[in-house]
């Protein structure tokens, strides 16, 4: 489990959301790995939800392994989305694995009042 956040943060157009802070961490299954980078090492099912707080109307979406996922979007000056998201394979300390990765990346440039992430691992 893992709940992240930053407060009055920058972010250019079409790039990742950096989360500053991390307010819970459980286990090994969902880490954030630098501000703009979160892996999911185990597989199964996990439930993300992501919040926005700007001034104005941005759109924020989900990157997993770098390709866009159409249904965990959303648009407004709170925009906010959960999804599920699996994940198929663990990532062990094989050169043959490796995480997934997800992202939340805004798609216009703008200063974000809050945004959040709370990423579950549900099976």
């Amino acid at each position: 489990m893992l709940e992240a956040y930053s407060l009055n943060v920058v972010v250019g157009a079409n790039s990742p959301i950096p989360f500053n802070s991390v307010s819970v961490e459980k286990g090994c299954t969902a880490r954030l790995t630098s501000p703009t980078t979160i892996e999911l090492n185990k597989a199964g099912v996990y439930m993300v939800a992501v919040d926005v707080s700007t001034a104005t109307a941005n759109t924020i979406q989900l990157s997993k392994d770098g390709v866009l996922q159409p249904q965990a979007q959303s648009t407004g000056t709170s925009p906010s989305f959960v999804t599920l998201v699996q994940v198929d394979r663990n990532n062990t300390c094989s050169c043959c694995t490796s995480p997934t990765i997800l992202r939340v990346i805004l798609t216009t440039a703008g200063t974000l009042t809050d945004a959040n992430v709370i990423i579950t691992k549900v099976c």
